[in-house]
């Protein structure tokens, strides 16, 4: 704690001419003696610190004095703090609130802190009754405690029973995962938390494996089912969509105007109720096998309400 002081002293006397040591007390939540002590630190190390007296006085580091470049800006305190809030959104981890607060009040009043406002990160659900946040904050503990995960998992119309290792929350592409390893695969696996049902922390204890998300193939370690090469012919109208969707340019122009988009996506019940959802905008090309059971399913919604409508 006292290094993190000494930083965050430092840095905070570098943006700022003069500083009462209450005010570094109160943002500190320390004792003014033990802001003393860490000025004396600070001194000892080699930074000039200059003592202003009198009632506008204070502490400041001498004028004209530059420290290695390694050493935290504003502008890179202010980064910081808005990956923080991107993380607070869906935390109520009350030290990474504290921690905002402190590194904020480094860059208050400072040419430095508009450079860090053009950007906000907000993870959280538009719906205010999404329980995402809280499950994050379960894995976060179990993850801390190595405690193992007990979840139903839903994938490709399968419902398995899993018990896993939880080593590391992914945000990727929108959706947040859990990298783990899984004890009935016996092999890491990246878990979509919205798939997951039914989570309880077991109070079993596992000893971690030498591991890291950032190593692995993300392209083989999401889905081990082979992915469709899904070729899909949409209406001129549905334009707005597609950009969103699949992003700007990430299709071509054919000469009757409509617009076809190859992508790759595993089969199952999301791919289809997603591609039945443009209903007469769209139209399947390849593979054949999909296209028929799209027009199978058609036919079955259709015989629905054609009954409805008889009755």
């Amino acid at each position: 704690m006292k290094l993190d002081r000494l930083l965050y002293i430092i840095t905070y006397l570098l943006n700022h001419k003069k500083v009462k040591a209450q005010e570094l007390a109160e943002n500190l939540e320390v004792s003014i003696r033990t802001i003393y002590r860490d000025i004396d630190a600070i001194s000892l190390s080699g930074i000039p610190i200059v003592t202003y007296q009198g009632m506008d006085g204070g502490i400041g580091i001498m004028e004209g004095f530059k420290l290695d470049k390694n050493l935290l800006t504003g502008e890179e305190i202010c980064k910081i703090v808005n990956a923080l809030k991107g993380f607070q959104s869906i935390s109520e981890d009350g030290k990474v609130k504290q921690l905002i607060e402190k590194l904020s009040g480094i860059t208050v009043n400072t040419e430095l802190m508009p450079t860090g406002n053009e950007i906000m990160i907000d993870l959280s659900s538009w719906s205010k009754n999404d329980q995402l946040g809280k499950e994050i904050q379960r894995m976060k503990e179990a993850i801390q405690q190595h405690k193992l995960i007990h979840f139903l998992y839903y994938t490709n119309e399968k419902l398995t029973e899993r018990q896993v290792e939880p080593y590391q929350l992914v945000f990727k592409q929108s959706n947040w995962y859990l990298y783990a390893y899984c004890l009935i695969r016996n092999d890491f696996r990246l878990f979509k938390l919205r798939r997951m049902n039914k989570l309880s922390i077991q109070n079993i204890y596992f000893e971690p494996r030498n591991c890291s998300a950032e190593e692995m193939q993300w392209e083989e370690t999401y889905d081990r089912d082979a992915n469709l090469e899904i070729v899909v012919v949409f209406d001129p109208c549905m334009k707005y969509a597609i950009d969103d969707i699949f992003g700007v340019k990430n299709y071509e122009y054919l000469e009757d105007g409509r617009l076809r988009v190859l992508f790759h996506m595993p089969a199952g019940p999301w791919l289809y109720g997603f591609l039945l959802g443009f209903g007469d905008k769209a139209e399947i090309m390849e593979p054949l096998e999909l296209r028929e059971k799209l027009s199978t399913m058609a036919d079955q919604i259709s015989k629905v309400y054609r009954k409805e409508k008889a009755e």
